[in-house]
């Protein structure tokens, strides 16, 4: 490789890393400011330069270019596209949703999205059977994530207790669980902390492969402690069932963002999970 190539790969590899861990899209200025904060002044690199190395990590595929969101310019590891989906199948995967409701609750979670462009989104995942859609309780469909029988279920509960009020009944005295002469126990309710992780990357996985950041896992996990949480991801790592993203720089987060990263024990942290295939 010509040497004078050598100072772009490197300010290219420099913003991979630094976007690889980022938990969502970065201006150019911010991008670039973060470069340069821990960088000597030669070193630095202009904005000529910096635009030379973004465009190519993402000619790599590396890095993509996000629509402009209130006239700036943003950068991140993850395409529009797939982050989209991310969101749409995350929501999905909690909540039974008309179509039009899952597409406003998808924009607001991405930045730079219409409508228009979030219902090609949805209208492409259910074209895959990624998301399945199923008949409301009244008319027309709810949509929910392939196979989310318990968004189903929430959904039907919700819109049976709401009948229930409107008649002047108490819903608990109608839909109070009872206990079922040698029924056994749901199946998730055995499962330990490793096999829900492994549960929840594969409902929340944009793609197959892709990490999952421990923040959306976390968040989909509440039951789980950070120990448990942590503890377990790792023994996921140690026994190779997953892949864990390491962050560059978790000394420089504030404290309630680093706790939720999965902290290694010897220093290092680490931002997202993966299923190894």
């Amino acid at each position: 490789m010509p040497t004078s190539e050598t100072p772009l790969a490197e300010a290219t590899g420099r913003i991979i890393s630094l976007l690889q861990p980022a938990e969502k899209p970065l201006t150019f200025k911010k991008l670039k400011g973060a470069l340069n904060k821990f960088s000597k002044k030669a070193e630095r690199l202009n904005d000529a330069e910096l635009k030379t190395a973004i465009e190519a990590a993402i000619n790599q595929r590396a890095v993509f270019r996000w629509p402009d969101y209130r006239g700036t310019q943003y950068f991140w590891r993850h395409s529009p596209d797939q982050a989209a989906q991310q969101a749409v199948l995350a929501i999905a995967a909690e909540e039974a949703l008309a179509k039009t409701e899952l597409i406003g609750r998808a924009c607001k979670k991405v930045q730079g999205f219409s409508q228009k462009a979030m219902h090609r989104i949805v209208v492409d995942l259910v074209t895959s059977r990624e998301l399945q859609q199923v008949a409301a309780f009244t008319s027309g469909n709810l949509v929910i994530r392939t196979g989310s029988r318990a968004a189903y279920a929430a959904a039907a509960r919700k819109f049976i207790e709401e009948k229930l009020r409107k008649a002047g009944f108490d819903p608990a005295e109608f839909l109070r669980p009872r206990a079922l002469a040698g029924a056994r126990p749901a199946p998730t309710a055995s499962l330990d902390a490793a096999a829900r992780i492994l549960e929840a990357i594969r409902s929340l996985e944009p793609n197959s492969g892709v990490p999952v950041s421990t923040q959306n896992l976390r968040n989909h996990l509440p039951a789980l402690s950070k120990s448990q949480f942590d503890t377990a991801g790792l023994k996921l790592r140690d026994t190779e069932q997953v892949f864990l993203s390491l962050h560059h720089d978790p000394h420089n987060l504030p404290q309630h963002e680093r706790d939720l990263l999965i902290d290694g024990g010897d220093g290092k942290f680490y931002v997202a999970i993966g299923i190894r295939r």
